[in-house]
């Protein structure tokens, strides 16, 4: 429950911190627009200023030059005329741009707003106007002043903030993905952690409490006369206390990140399954299950450590008993293929989700099935199936459908393949 409390105020803390970064992130983006808006009006009022200036500096020359005052009202005259005058409006604009610090190709043109006169494309943001209203005889004349690649000049005065405001945002974008998914593999491992200490509480304290009922028994002589009796509690002690050690072995077994030195043997396997088997025949019967066996590999041999081997292989059997439907049947096959031995353990149980299937082989990790104790275990057993299986060189295949059955195929390189 506390696990359950922690986890609710950590995902609040998260869905609050993923509001709060995405405000900040919209408050830096709109002050990027606001800067850029900013540095854009400061450029329009420079210009302005120029153009303003140049007006003024061309209203003074008016009164001495008539030429100047046809060219501006667009009469005609002569082309060498028209060049001059147009080379000093030129010169006068380049001089007042030059007072306001604006270094920026431009092209210019007279028009009249009434009738303008359209020459070339003109990229009207970056289009500027000023009227010569009251300068000479006709109104409506302005000079149009564009200049083409205002827009990367702007860009380019913007570069440094915007470059690292655009890499605070993808910083803090990749920072808060990044600790969300440290924040789901921890939210896992605790609900992982907090199951595996429940079953293994579970697990231990059966044969704890088998183990204290028969020394009780003995303790009190209740036996002494029955020698069946004491030979039954005696044995009662003695298969729990291998239990114990059966779950502190795989502990440690799984504990464990270095490779096992295996003592390797030449392997029958056919002969092995059938003696794992043989020992599951009490709870076969017990749980009325039906075993049966396909055993068609024509090369069985492989070399391991039997040990080992016999332990996946009975892990494996186990788990067909232990999420069995109601009539367990449950089946052995063998084959090769591309020099390996393949072992296929198939039964008719509950089946495995296919969100669950690429996590079963974690450490600690247990197929939900809506009561935790209800099936017993750590969650170590194909975990330590899967890392065996991996020491000999081999490999663990997984099929399943929910309600109709599993079947896991363990793959071993057979003695071709080892030599």
């Amino acid at each position: 429950m506390k696990i359950d409390s922690s986890s609710e105020k950590q995902a609040i803390l998260a869905i609050a911190t993923f509001v709060i970064l995405i405000l900040l992130i919209l408050i830096q983006i709109n002050w990027m627009f606001r800067a850029a808006r900013l540095e854009e009006n400061n450029f329009t009022h420079r210009v302005s200023m120029a153009l303003k200036g140049s007006r003024d500096e061309i209203g003074s020359r008016l009164p001495y030059c008539n030429d100047m005052s046809d060219f501006l009202c667009m009469k005609k005259c002569s082309e060498d005329v028209h060049d001059t005058k147009y080379r000093e409006l030129d010169s006068i604009i380049n001089s007042n741009l030059n007072i306001y610090n604006i270094d920026l190709p431009y092209t210019f043109e007279i028009t009249d707003s009434l009738f303008p006169q359209s020459k070339g494309i003109f990229f009207k943001p970056a289009t500027y106007r000023q009227n010569l209203n009251g300068l000479i005889d006709q109104d409506g004349v302005q000079i149009r002043v564009l200049f083409p690649t205002r827009n990367q000049f702007l860009i380019a005065q913007l570069w440094s903030q915007l470059g690292l405001s655009i890499l605070f945002i993808l910083f803090v974008m990749v920072s808060f993905f990044i600790t969300w998914r440290l924040f789901r593999r921890e939210k896992n491992m605790m609900l992982s952690t907090s199951d595996f200490i429940n079953n293994m509480v579970h697990e231990f304290q059966t044969p704890i409490a088998n183990i204290r009922f028969a020394t009780n028994l003995l303790a009190k002589n209740r036996a002494k006369e029955n020698p069946e009796k004491h030979l039954e509690y005696t044995q009662v002690i003695q298969k729990e206390a291998m239990r114990l050690q059966s779950h502190v072995e795989a502990l440690l077994k799984l504990s464990s990140g270095s490779e096992n030195v295996f003592n390797k043997e030449l392997i029958d396997m056919h002969r092995m399954i059938k003696q794992v088997a043989e020992t599951f025949s009490y709870n076969m019967e017990d749980s009325g299950a039906e075993l049966g066996f396909d055993l068609e590999a024509s090369d069985h041999f492989i070399e391991g450590e039997p040990e080992q081997i016999s332990h996946s292989i009975s892990n494996l059997i186990d788990n067909a008993l232990k999420y069995a439907s109601s009539n367990p049947l449950i089946k052995i096959e063998t084959r090769n293929k591309d020099n390996y031995l393949i072992v296929s353990i198939i039964d008719n149980g509950i089946g495995i989700r296919k969100e669950d299937q690429a996590r079963i082989f974690d450490k600690f990790y247990r197929v939900y099935t809506g009561d935790v104790h209800n099936i017993k275990g750590f969650g170590l057993g194909l975990a330590y199936v899967k890392k065996i299986v991996e020491q000999h060189r081999g490999f663990v295949e997984v099929e399943s459908r929910i309600a109709k059955g599993s079947k896991f195929s363990l793959y071993f390189p057979t003695t071709e393949k080892n030599g």
